[in-house]
């Protein structure tokens, strides 16, 4: 290895061997790494090497009473060099001989790698030149410092959060076609004199839009992660990375016969996704696949059960989406468009985190449908995704009252907006007006008729469109975003321009996480002697006792480090205990810390959000972070809840007296009898039969017993749920609606379905 290093790598006599006193030790002080050697140039250390005992795999945790992996003990060492040190170490080369590892960690905390397998040096040359050019003296000490690896890394970091941004913005886009998908669908059965196929209420479309994608990310993420089920069956009939490429393929020879178009006539896509749905919800069993029941709201096909509805006298299904937008579907959320070039996403390199951040976005809007005869178009803006819309009859006001003058016609629309969707992002006056003055042109208006022509029927119509089409915006299939009467558009929600919606970066996440729960699992810690030898770690017991609980959890950027930090803790405990002596591998040991992520999924960790569409994220988060393939999703239905964090009762006193403030006479004679301790009790039996990992093996602990038991607890809550809503209602001072609540709250005393009985 020294022989790589000093000839191969060409650090030569920049080597110094030993650690320099560099070392990184357990929190416990069990466990302490020294640095093997380091390059270092003017006396200036630009590199460390950490040699390891031979692995199958560098991330993987260690088995020494510190779950560290020797890449994040290579951090580690980083991170103490850096906190003593004027000149800071940005990089460290990691190896057991085989595995290679180039390390690197931010001044804020963030870390990453890189990993080479030595064994395919003679097999794969390109694979070879990367490391050797990345690891290289020239790369790490030599030349103008802008062209060395620690600048190349900066530079990566600031790309992953333009790619996390790109990545919002297209999903964005993605959903809003998706909606216009589904929106056709309506409308076509409205032309032809039948019932629609979607709901009545716009925003459950939108919902659905938002969990197909979420459900098209999970997979992607899944699969480049070999989380789910292996083998040619799979591969074949249900995963879906390839799906795209191979949509991209048609598309590319379909160009010069009818272009894109052609596509529009198969829904190979969107029935593979729907039955991949199925299969992960409900399990599948053939001769050369299993796959278990993994459950979990996201792929629940009761939930927007109208997806999969049919028509009784063809068979086929009533909402259709086609290959063709299927395709830019896929294309929106695996390539990213930053600065004019076109990345391809790696989703095995993507953090939950991130994708939590791409759908937090989708949070503040909605979709309703047009009214009447109103008509919508979407107008360009300079951030895909986050454009303006607004009604056809309104530009025409407008436009009647800017006459020919388009610096006027921009300051009028730049007001409306202001006022209408604050949240959306228009262009500039400046870049309104000309639009408006070149859409005006013959030339423009010619091909305008052309552009109109797929997606606008009537020819009135078009030539009401064409005096605005230099404005209006184009979607992923570059046609104009045009709504028709009765046809879906998405809108801003009035939460929308407030949300407080903020990407939180993974480190700062875990950094936030580890001072927090850092004081819990160890007795005595922190807050009883900064010297850390002197600290104890909890038991494993102990640790699956503690409750986290985050009451704004968003897309649950947060738990998800508290999964990652206590897993950890917990499977530190379990070596302590000797729960693990027999893991030996590197995949056991991988296997084992998922276990302990479940556990605490389990046991551990609750949120809480306003809006249901993050409940619904923060769950795949926790998903994505303790998902194993060979069993369910862990059950979270029980403790990821949609509520108002901010509003409610927070004593039983409060339930037994009926009040918001009750005197102990209240408390002790109420006016009603429902035994609130009996169903108080019952609710916390039903919680503790619920707070446990999902096992099939096991049929109390099944999915499907779970689902089971969730109801028995909404019902037993019921009550109760009814009873503080009206208390709380009646406490609040509204004035009129005060006495307006304190009426219903006596109805629903009054026991109108004989669950509570008036005792007078």
């Amino acid at each position: 290895m020294r022989t790589v290093v000093t000839d191969v790598l060409e650090w030569g006599h920049y080597y110094r061997p030993g650690s320099s006193g560099i070392r990184a030790v357990s929190l416990d002080g069990q466990v302490a790494v020294e640095a093997t050697g380091a390059l270092v140039t003017a006396e200036r250390p630009e590199a460390l090497l950490l040699v390891v005992e031979p692995t199958d795999d560098l991330a993987a945790p260690g088995t020494d009473g510190w779950t560290a992996s020797a890449i994040d003990r290579g951090a580690a060492l980083l991170r103490t060099a850096n906190e003593y040190a004027t000149a800071k170490v940005p990089v460290a080369l990691v190896t057991d001989g085989r595995w290679w590892s180039l390390v690197w960690a931010s001044e804020q905390g963030s870390s990453g790698s890189g990993t080479f397998d030595g064994a395919l040096f003679r097999e794969e040359p390109d694979l070879r030149d990367a490391f050797w050019a990345l690891s290289r003296l020239a790369s790490l000490a030599g030349g103008a410092a802008e062209r060395r690896l620690p600048a190349l890394l900066s530079a990566s970091v600031a790309s992953a959060e333009e790619i996390t941004d790109a990545l919002g913005n297209q999903v964005r886009s993605a959903v809003e076609l998706l909606v216009q998908s589904f929106s056709d669908s309506h409308v076509r059965t409205l032309a032809a004199g039948t019932s629609s196929p979607l709901p009545a209420d716009g925003h459950q479309v939108y919902e659905a839009a938002v969990t197909v994608m979420m459900r098209v990310v999970f997979l992607l993420f899944a699969e480049a992660n070999e989380l789910l089920p292996d083998g040619d069956l799979f591969h074949q009939a249900y995963a879906i990375s390839a799906v795209g490429e191979r949509l991209d393929e048609r598309r590319r020879h379909a160009v010069g016969v009818e272009g894109e178009e052609l596509l529009e006539g198969s829904y190979d896509s969107w029935h593979r996704l729907l039955a991949t749905s199925r299969a992960l919800f409900e399990g599948a069993t053939f001769e050369d696949l299993r796959m278990p029941a993994y459950g979990g709201s996201l792929f629940d096909p009761q939930r927007f059960d109208w997806l999969m509805a049919t028509d009784p006298s063809t068979g086929r299904l009533c909402v259709l989406v086609d290959d063709r937008v299927m395709s830019h579907v896929l294309r929106a959320v695996q390539h990213a468009q930053v600065d004019g070039e076109d990345r391809t996403v790696s989703f095995r390199e993507l953090d939950v985190e991130q994708i939590g951040y791409v759908y937090e976005g989708l949070l503040g809007y909605s979709a309703r449908f047009t009214e009447g005869e109103e008509i919508v178009v979407g107008l360009q803006g300079p951030e895909q995704g986050s454009e303006p819309v607004i009604p056809l009859m309104v530009l025409h006001d407008l436009a009647d009252q800017a006459g020919d003058d388009g610096k006027a016609f921009a300051k009028l629309l730049l007001d409306w907006l202001k006022r209408e969707q604050p949240g959306a992002k228009p262009r500039t006056a400046l870049q309104i007006a000309k639009a408006y003055d070149v859409s005006g042109t013959a030339e423009a208006q010619d091909d305008a008729r052309r552009l109109l022509r797929p997606v606008v029927r009537g020819r009135a119509l078009v030539e009401e469109l064409i005096g605005y089409i230099a404005l209006i915006r184009r979607d992923l299939r570059g046609l104009p975003y045009v709504i028709p009467a009765g046809g879906l558009v998405v809108v801003e929600t009035r939460s929308r321009a407030t949300s407080g919606t903020h990407y939180t970066p993974r480190s700062l996440a875990e950094r936030v996480v580890h001072h927090t729960l850092e004081p819990l699992v160890y007795s005595p810690g922190p807050h009883q002697t900064a010297e850390t030898s002197h600290w104890v770690p909890i038991s494993s017991s102990e640790i699956l006792d503690l409750k986290i609980a985050d009451i704004a959890v968003g897309s649950g950027a947060f738990l998800v480090a508290a999964a990652r930090y206590l897993g950890r803790k917990l499977l530190e405990a379990w070596d302590r205990e000797g729960i693990t002596r027999e893991d030996v591998t590197a995949e056991q040991r991988r296997r084992r810390e998922t276990e302990a992520r479940r556990e605490v999924v389990a046991h551990c960790l609750y949120g809480a959000d306003i809006n249901p569409m993050a409940v619904e994220m923060c769950k795949l988060s926790l998903w994505l972070v303790s998902l194993d393939s060979a069993r369910p999703f862990s059950f979270v239905d029980d403790k990821i809840l949609c509520g108002n964090s901010l509003l409610g009762l927070t004593q039983v006193r409060q339930l037994r007296g009926l009040h918001i403030d009750p005197t102990p006479e209240r408390v002790s004679n109420p006016g009603f009898t429902v035994d609130v301790d009996l169903l108080l009790q019952r609710a916390m039996e039903i919680r503790h039969q619920l707070a446990s990992t999902v096992s099939e093996a096991d049929t109390m602990r099944s999915t499907r017993a779970k689902r089971a038991l969730m109801r028995q607890l909404d019902n037993n809550n019921a009550v109760l749920r009814d009873v503080a809503d009206g208390v709380l209602a009646a406490g609040l001072p509204l004035g009129e609606a005060r006495e307006g609540a304190r009426r219903c709250l006596r109805e629903i005393v009054l026991c109108p379905n004989e669950r509570l009985c008036l005792r007078r």
